[in-house]
């Protein structure tokens, strides 16, 4: 299953460099690209959607391992709690003083 999954996403990954690639070599109109207050010099509109592409993938990324990250922790919390629940209470010991 692990060899499968492996061919898999480097198929994957072929066909995202192959048609990147295409898609460059048929987009090579230079494009400027301006942000209000930031202006950037003309460039191929291809390597502006593929470095759109790559951004969103990179914030998608950083976004949802924060989110596991927050998920597995609230599981962990109620398991926690799940199992200070179920401990028998004892009363407080007496001191001798």
């Amino acid at each position: 299953m692990q060899g499968m999954k492996r061919w898999l996403l480097i198929l994957l990954l072929l066909m995202v460099v192959l048609l990147s690639t295409a898609f460059s070599l048929w987009n090579t109109t230079p494009v400027p690209l301006s942000f209000g207050f930031v202006s950037f010099s003309a460039r191929p509109l291809a390597l502006w959607i593929i470095a759109a592409f790559c951004v969103g993938g990179l914030a998608g990324v950083i976004l949802g391992a924060g989110l596991v990250r927050d998920m597995k922790l609230r599981m962990r919390i109620r398991r926690l709690e799940k199992e200070l629940k179920q401990r028998p209470r004892f009363p407080p010991a007496e001191r001798d003083i």
